[in-house]
């Protein structure tokens, strides 16, 4: 495990010295890890982005904010238990397998509720307890990349991660999308992406190896583990993010940007349907998801050589492109071939780099804790922003004000971008090196 860096943010150079480079990592712990982004992106795709919001637009002829509103509900509980959860998996010594395990199997036996039962309001409910357990695994998956890399290629099998996932989120769709025909409904895809998820993670249960850590032990607290406490405790961890270098302008920029990316992912495969025109959302998903293959492998040997920071502004920069385009471009080959592809490459761009950075960032003890943290600003920005999209266009109806409604929805996602542009252009560039140590 890397050194934590100790050195003043800004836009100074942080040197981080690798004292893990010569360990070998087993390479089935790393193909098993690698496999787990690729089930749990069949769900990301299937359920968030594409059929459970087309399940409730066209199947069940329901406005925007029925599937809005419960991710968004969702998304608040994820952030309020985040920090928590985090902290105790530190408390057990830094082990991360038995919560990705619970977290997966509340997120898979939900998903399949949903298939079976036809109450709306039931689905609602299992649709928000699936994605805290989906949203709230990321917390111990991502915890986990320290144990299947050195601290010099964090970047590349981020990347490798990030790439196979949308792998998996095409191959899910594609496997799931013949259940439409064959019944007439989005909603029969929701049993067998369960089953999907469920089957490719279980090497990830199995297989993956935590490399034991010995600072752990100096993160467990004396106080008793109370939710009194652990809300204190949460508490107190943001606050001391400001003690580490760099780490608070980090979560502050990754609030705004994750605001903009968690809409994108929950809206686009509507927007493209009903605002563009496309017969299904896989016309554009499709390019867009295999852009983010590419983009995804790009990044991470570009977040190892030129560093996580320069990675992600360059990232965010290609969103900036995106937004502006889908603002103003309603030809569907250009948005199929320009916006959709560029879309892809960015969100699987910033996926890789930030992942690397905040671990890049974060002390090694306490890596369960601040990575709470970040998945609390990600996912409270998140709340917002599916919110923000909703409300925007159910006051500025679609119906009424056209593509208008969309240009102003879209405007508020890039103004987020910006925000966090600027903002991330405060933290520090982190350089990872080999330990000149002997």
């Amino acid at each position: 495990m890397a050194s934590a860096p100790a050195a003043p943010a800004g836009s100074q150079t942080i040197v981080l010295e690798a004292r893990d480079d010569k360990e070998r990592i087993p390479p089935l712990s790393v193909g098993s890890w690698v496999l787990y982004d690729f089930a749990n992106t069949i769900f990301s795709l299937n359920i968030i982005s594409q059929f459970f919001p087309l399940f409730i637009t066209r199947n069940l002829q329901l406005a925007d904010v029925w599937y809005a509103y419960p991710m968004s509900a969702s998304l608040l509980v994820v952030a309020l238990v985040s920090p928590l959860l985090g902290s105790l998996s530190d408390r057990k010594g830094g082990k991360r397998i038995p919560w990705l395990i619970g977290c997966t199997l509340l997120c898979v036996s939900m998903t399949a509720v949903m298939g079976v039962v036809s109450d709306l309001y039931l689905i609602i409910i299992a649709l928000i307890i699936a994605n805290i357990g989906y949203q709230t695994g990321l917390i111990f998956y991502d915890a986990l990349l320290p144990s299947v890399s050195t601290t010099l290629n964090w970047g590349k099998i981020s990347g490798l991660g990030v790439g196979l996932g949308y792998v998996g989120s095409l191959a899910g769709a594609f496997a799931v999308l013949p259940f439409v025909s064959m019944y007439g409904t989005n909603q029969a895809t929701f049993l067998p992406t369960a089953v999907l998820f469920l089957v490719f993670a279980i090497p990830s249960f199995l297989f993956v190896r935590e490399r034991p850590n010995a600072t752990h032990r100096l993160a467990v607290p004396k106080e008793p583990l109370t939710w009194r406490n652990s809300l204190a405790q949460t508490w107190r961890t943001i606050g001391e993010t400001r003690q580490v270098p760099g780490l608070f302008n980090f979560l502050l920029a990754n609030f705004f940007y994750s605001d903009a990316l968690s809409t994108v992912i929950v809206a686009m495969g509507v927007y493209a349907v009903n605002a563009i025109g496309f017969g299904t959302a896989l016309e554009v998903l499709a390019p867009a998801t295999v852009a983010a293959i590419i983009g995804s492998l790009l990044f991470g040997l570009i977040t190892d050589r030129l560093t996580a920071k320069r990675s992600l502004v360059i990232a965010l920069l290609i969103w900036v492109v995106v937004f502006v385009s889908a603002m103003f471009l309603t030809d569907k080959f250009l948005f199929q071939a320009f916006v959709a592809p560029l879309a892809g490459i960015a969100l699987g761009g910033t996926w890789t780099a930030a992942r690397t950075m905040m671990i890049e960032l974060s002390p090694p003890a306490r890596l369960g804790e601040f990575l709470g943290i970040y998945n609390l600003t990600g996912k409270v920005s998140a709340v917002i922003g599916p919110l923000l999209w909703g409300t925007t266009l159910l006051i500025l109806d679609p119906k009424v004000h056209g593509h208008f409604a969309y240009q102003v929805a879209i405007g508020t996602l890039l103004v987020m971008v910006l925000i966090g542009l600027a903002l991330h252009l405060r933290t520090p560039n982190i350089r990872r090196q080999r330990s000149k140590s002997i």
